[in-house]
Protein backbone atom coordinates (compact mmCIF):
# COMPACT_ATOMS: atom_id res chain seq x y z
CA UNK A 1 0.00 0.00 0.00
CA UNK A 2 1.25 3.78 -0.97
CA UNK A 3 1.68 5.94 1.50
CA UNK A 4 0.07 9.52 1.81
CA UNK A 5 2.31 11.21 -1.51
CA UNK A 6 1.76 15.10 0.67
CA UNK A 7 3.29 12.94 4.06
CA UNK A 8 5.94 11.61 2.11
CA UNK A 9 6.97 15.26 0.44
CA UNK A 10 6.70 16.89 3.89
CA UNK A 11 8.90 14.27 5.67
CA UNK A 12 11.38 14.50 2.78
CA UNK A 13 11.58 18.66 2.23
CA UNK A 14 10.16 19.80 6.19
CA UNK A 15 7.84 21.94 4.32
CA UNK A 16 4.81 21.89 2.09
CA UNK A 17 2.77 24.23 0.05
CA UNK A 18 -1.39 24.42 0.23
CA UNK A 19 -2.87 26.69 -1.87
CA UNK A 20 -6.09 28.27 -1.06
CA UNK A 21 -6.62 26.14 2.13
CA UNK A 22 -9.15 28.97 3.32
CA UNK A 23 -11.33 30.67 1.35
CA UNK A 24 -11.61 34.62 0.82
CA UNK A 25 -14.29 34.96 3.94
CA UNK A 26 -12.30 33.17 6.18
CA UNK A 27 -9.55 35.49 5.12
CA UNK A 28 -11.73 38.26 5.80
CA UNK A 29 -13.32 37.19 8.92
CA UNK A 30 -9.47 36.17 10.39
CA UNK A 31 -8.63 39.84 9.09
CA UNK A 32 -11.38 41.23 10.81
CA UNK A 33 -10.20 38.93 14.43
CA UNK A 34 -6.92 41.06 14.38
CA UNK A 35 -8.36 44.18 14.71
CA UNK A 36 -10.42 42.99 17.22
CA UNK A 37 -7.43 41.75 19.29
CA UNK A 38 -5.49 44.81 18.56
CA UNK A 39 -8.31 46.76 20.61
CA UNK A 40 -8.23 44.47 23.03
CA UNK A 41 -4.44 42.76 23.32
CA UNK A 42 -3.73 39.92 25.82
CA UNK A 43 -0.65 39.81 27.86
CA UNK A 44 1.14 38.42 25.15
CA UNK A 45 0.55 40.83 22.82
CA UNK A 46 4.06 42.82 21.57
CA UNK A 47 4.84 44.86 19.25
CA UNK A 48 8.34 43.34 17.43
CA UNK A 49 9.31 46.61 15.57
CA UNK A 50 11.90 48.83 17.08
CA UNK A 51 9.45 52.22 18.58
CA UNK A 52 9.14 54.86 15.41
CA UNK A 53 9.05 52.70 12.76
CA UNK A 54 5.80 51.04 10.75
CA UNK A 55 4.18 48.57 13.46
CA UNK A 56 4.74 44.92 13.43
CA UNK A 57 2.70 43.21 15.94
CA UNK A 58 1.70 39.89 17.30
CA UNK A 59 -0.60 38.03 19.80
CA UNK A 60 -0.84 34.53 20.73
CA UNK A 61 -3.76 32.36 22.41
CA UNK A 62 -6.71 33.97 20.91
CA UNK A 63 -8.46 31.17 20.66
CA UNK A 64 -10.15 31.25 23.33
CA UNK A 65 -11.33 34.40 23.79
CA UNK A 66 -12.16 35.42 19.91
CA UNK A 67 -14.99 33.20 18.03
CA UNK A 68 -13.11 32.63 14.42
CA UNK A 69 -9.78 31.92 15.79
CA UNK A 70 -11.83 29.38 18.06
CA UNK A 71 -13.62 28.16 14.91
CA UNK A 72 -10.01 28.27 12.81
CA UNK A 73 -8.26 26.22 15.07
CA UNK A 74 -11.29 23.86 15.96
CA UNK A 75 -12.89 22.86 12.75
CA UNK A 76 -11.18 24.45 9.77
CA UNK A 77 -9.06 22.64 7.33
CA UNK A 78 -6.10 23.92 9.53
CA UNK A 79 -7.06 20.72 11.42
CA UNK A 80 -7.62 18.04 8.62
CA UNK A 81 -4.15 19.49 6.99
CA UNK A 82 -2.71 19.06 10.86
CA UNK A 83 -3.85 15.48 11.34
CA UNK A 84 -2.80 14.21 7.86
CA UNK A 85 0.91 16.10 7.77
CA UNK A 86 0.80 14.32 11.57
CA UNK A 87 -0.59 10.97 10.56
CA UNK A 88 -3.29 11.18 13.57
CA UNK A 89 -6.94 10.77 13.80
CA UNK A 90 -6.65 13.77 16.39
CA UNK A 91 -4.49 16.40 16.82
CA UNK A 92 -3.38 18.80 20.12
CA UNK A 93 -4.09 22.41 19.69
CA UNK A 94 -0.69 23.70 20.68
CA UNK A 95 -0.49 27.49 19.73
CA UNK A 96 -2.40 30.39 17.31
CA UNK A 97 -0.58 33.59 16.71
CA UNK A 98 -1.22 36.17 14.24
CA UNK A 99 1.62 38.32 12.65
CA UNK A 100 0.37 41.76 11.00
CA UNK A 101 2.66 44.10 9.17
CA UNK A 102 1.94 47.90 8.54
CA UNK A 103 2.24 49.12 5.42
CA UNK A 104 5.98 50.08 5.08
CA UNK A 105 7.24 47.59 7.61
CA UNK A 106 10.40 46.31 7.07
CA UNK A 107 10.83 44.33 10.17
CA UNK A 108 10.66 40.42 9.12
CA UNK A 109 10.88 37.48 11.45
CA UNK A 110 14.32 36.19 11.94
CA UNK A 111 15.41 33.30 10.20
CA UNK A 112 15.05 30.46 12.91
CA UNK A 113 13.23 27.05 13.99
CA UNK A 114 9.82 26.62 15.86
CA UNK A 115 11.23 23.78 17.77
CA UNK A 116 13.68 25.56 20.70
CA UNK A 117 10.87 27.63 21.71
CA UNK A 118 8.53 25.35 22.62
CA UNK A 119 8.86 22.80 25.64
CA UNK A 120 8.01 20.08 23.49
CA UNK A 121 9.34 16.32 23.68
CA UNK A 122 9.14 16.16 20.09
CA UNK A 123 8.72 17.62 16.81
CA UNK A 124 5.61 19.27 15.66
CA UNK A 125 3.64 21.17 12.78
CA UNK A 126 2.98 24.62 12.04
CA UNK A 127 0.64 25.71 9.34
CA UNK A 128 1.24 29.64 8.30
CA UNK A 129 -1.64 30.86 6.19
CA UNK A 130 -1.02 34.43 4.83
CA UNK A 131 -4.65 37.01 4.94
CA UNK A 132 -2.96 39.48 2.16
CA UNK A 133 -1.14 38.64 -1.04
CA UNK A 134 2.08 39.15 -1.34
CA UNK A 135 5.09 38.41 -3.71
CA UNK A 136 7.70 35.99 -3.34
CA UNK A 137 10.42 38.86 -2.07
CA UNK A 138 8.31 39.33 1.29
CA UNK A 139 6.71 36.09 1.88
CA UNK A 140 7.81 32.96 3.70
CA UNK A 141 11.11 31.40 3.02
CA UNK A 142 12.40 28.30 3.94
CA UNK A 143 15.57 25.87 3.80
CA UNK A 144 14.94 22.51 2.26
CA UNK A 145 15.83 19.88 3.80
CA UNK A 146 17.02 21.99 7.44
CA UNK A 147 14.53 19.52 9.31
CA UNK A 148 16.31 16.39 9.22
CA UNK A 149 20.14 17.82 9.21
CA UNK A 150 19.46 16.74 13.38
CA UNK A 151 20.63 20.39 14.51
CA UNK A 152 18.66 22.64 16.77
CA UNK A 153 20.32 26.17 17.17
CA UNK A 154 19.63 28.62 19.43
CA UNK A 155 16.03 30.48 19.78
CA UNK A 156 16.51 34.03 18.33
CA UNK A 157 14.94 37.14 19.51
CA UNK A 158 11.42 38.62 17.92
CA UNK A 159 11.05 41.62 19.82
CA UNK A 160 12.81 44.52 19.34
CA UNK A 161 11.01 46.14 22.80
CA UNK A 162 10.84 43.12 25.46
CA UNK A 163 12.54 39.56 26.12
CA UNK A 164 10.79 36.74 24.97
CA UNK A 165 12.69 34.14 25.12
CA UNK A 166 13.79 32.86 28.79
CA UNK A 167 17.78 33.45 28.75
CA UNK A 168 20.52 31.55 27.02
CA UNK A 169 19.64 28.45 25.42
CA UNK A 170 23.38 27.47 24.81
CA UNK A 171 23.19 26.72 21.38
CA UNK A 172 24.71 27.42 18.12
CA UNK A 173 23.51 30.69 16.35
CA UNK A 174 21.54 30.11 13.46
CA UNK A 175 23.96 30.39 10.55
CA UNK A 176 23.72 33.31 8.55
CA UNK A 177 21.46 32.36 5.38
CA UNK A 178 20.89 35.73 3.65
CA UNK A 179 25.27 36.28 3.37
CA UNK A 180 24.62 33.46 0.75
CA UNK A 181 21.02 31.93 0.27
CA UNK A 182 21.77 30.27 -2.96
CA UNK A 183 24.54 27.68 -0.90
CA UNK A 184 21.10 27.01 1.07
CA UNK A 185 18.85 26.52 -1.77
CA UNK A 186 16.39 28.99 -0.02
CA UNK A 187 13.00 28.49 -1.09
CA UNK A 188 10.09 31.19 -1.44
CA UNK A 189 6.69 31.36 -2.92
CA UNK A 190 4.61 34.32 -4.38
CA UNK A 191 1.11 34.03 -2.49
CA UNK A 192 -2.30 34.49 -2.38
CA UNK A 193 -4.56 35.27 0.53
CA UNK A 194 -5.58 31.75 1.65
CA UNK A 195 -2.72 29.89 0.58
CA UNK A 196 -0.31 28.28 3.49
CA UNK A 197 2.73 26.61 3.85
CA UNK A 198 3.16 23.72 6.88
CA UNK A 199 6.55 23.59 8.54
CA UNK A 200 8.01 20.94 10.35
CA UNK A 201 9.02 22.43 13.49
CA UNK A 202 13.45 21.76 12.56
CA UNK A 203 12.81 23.50 9.54
CA UNK A 204 14.50 26.53 9.17
CA UNK A 205 12.42 29.67 7.61
CA UNK A 206 12.00 33.64 8.01
CA UNK A 207 9.74 36.00 6.15
CA UNK A 208 11.46 37.90 3.08
CA UNK A 209 13.12 41.46 3.55
CA UNK A 210 10.99 43.64 1.17
CA UNK A 211 8.75 45.91 2.85
CA UNK A 212 4.98 46.58 1.29
CA UNK A 213 2.78 49.64 0.38
CA UNK A 214 -0.25 47.73 2.31
CA UNK A 215 -0.83 45.85 5.31
CA UNK A 216 0.36 42.03 5.49
CA UNK A 217 -0.94 39.81 7.66
CA UNK A 218 -0.88 36.03 8.58
CA UNK A 219 -1.67 33.46 11.12
CA UNK A 220 0.53 30.54 12.18
CA UNK A 221 -1.27 27.86 13.91
CA UNK A 222 0.98 25.16 15.65
CA UNK A 223 -0.19 21.10 16.25
CA UNK A 224 0.82 17.95 17.81
CA UNK A 225 0.59 14.16 18.16
CA UNK A 226 -1.59 12.99 21.12
CA UNK A 227 1.64 11.54 22.47
CA UNK A 228 3.95 14.82 22.86
CA UNK A 229 4.75 15.56 26.21
CA UNK A 230 5.56 18.89 28.43
CA UNK A 231 9.30 18.80 29.39
CA UNK A 232 10.92 21.49 31.26
CA UNK A 233 14.50 21.52 30.00
CA UNK A 234 14.13 23.55 27.36
CA UNK A 235 16.86 26.35 28.02
CA UNK A 236 15.96 29.49 26.07
CA UNK A 237 12.11 28.68 25.31
CA UNK A 238 9.52 31.41 25.11
CA UNK A 239 8.60 32.71 27.95
CA UNK A 240 4.52 32.31 27.60
CA UNK A 241 5.20 28.67 28.98
CA UNK A 242 5.57 30.30 32.48
CA UNK A 243 2.55 32.78 31.81
CA UNK A 244 -0.22 29.95 30.70
CA UNK A 245 -2.21 28.14 33.42
CA UNK A 246 -1.41 24.80 31.96
CA UNK A 247 -0.75 22.64 35.28
CA UNK A 248 1.82 20.46 33.28
CA UNK A 249 4.62 19.27 35.13
CA UNK A 250 7.72 17.34 33.51
CA UNK A 251 6.72 14.35 31.41
CA UNK A 252 3.14 14.73 31.67
CA UNK A 253 1.24 14.45 28.05
CA UNK A 254 0.34 18.27 26.49
CA UNK A 255 -2.90 17.57 26.23
CA UNK A 256 -4.94 19.61 28.73
CA UNK A 257 -7.78 22.32 28.63
CA UNK A 258 -5.28 25.01 27.80
CA UNK A 259 -3.55 22.46 24.46
CA UNK A 260 -7.23 20.30 23.71
CA UNK A 261 -7.12 17.54 21.94
CA UNK A 262 -9.26 18.17 18.66
CA UNK A 263 -10.51 16.02 15.76
CA UNK A 264 -10.75 17.28 12.12
CA UNK A 265 -14.57 17.83 11.13
CA UNK A 266 -14.70 14.99 8.96
CA UNK A 267 -13.44 12.58 12.05
CA UNK A 268 -15.96 14.08 14.05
Amino acid sequence: MHGDPLRTEFASVGAILQRSLLSESWCGRLRQSIDRCRDDPSPHYAALSPAGLPVVDSDLFRWRDDRNLHELTHSSPLVELAARLLDCDEVVLVEDQWFASAPGANTPSPWHQDQPYYRLDRPFVTIWVTLDDVPRTASLRVVPGSHSTGTTYAPVEFSANSATIDGDSGLAPVPDIDTDPSNFDVRSWSLQAGDAIALDSRALHATGTSPLDRPFRRISTRWATPATRYVVDVPGAARFWEMLPHDRSHRDLLACEMFPRVRPAAAS
